[in-house]
């Protein structure tokens, strides 16, 4: 039985700290947006939404946060379920 990580899923990767769209290219074309904060000393949450290939791929992305210092703050798998393959970029 072949394991769905081993498919491309639609993942919600959050981390604390500002985080450029200029990025998308370099973290798997994932969608990068920046959750509003409050307070002057607050740091910003981004949220990285996007279909990624298999986990070898969310392992690129995560090593390349973790490389350049972003606190991770959570990872949610979200498919391959139907609802999710609506959302799929068509090739």
């Amino acid at each position: 039985m072949r394991s769905v990580f081993y498919e491309p899923g639609l993942y919600v990767i959050r981390v604390a700290g500002g985080l450029d769209t200029e990025w998308s290219d370099r973290l798997g074309g994932l969608t990068i947006v920046e959750s509003k904060t409050t307070g002057d000393d607050a740091v910003p949450i981004v949220e990285l939404t996007g279909w990624l290939a298999d986990q070898a791929a969310l392992f690129g992305v995560l090593n390349t946060l973790y490389d350049n210092r972003y606190p991770l703050l959570s990872v949610q798998y979200s498919g391959p379920t139907q609802e999710s393959h609506s959302l799929r970029p068509q090739a």
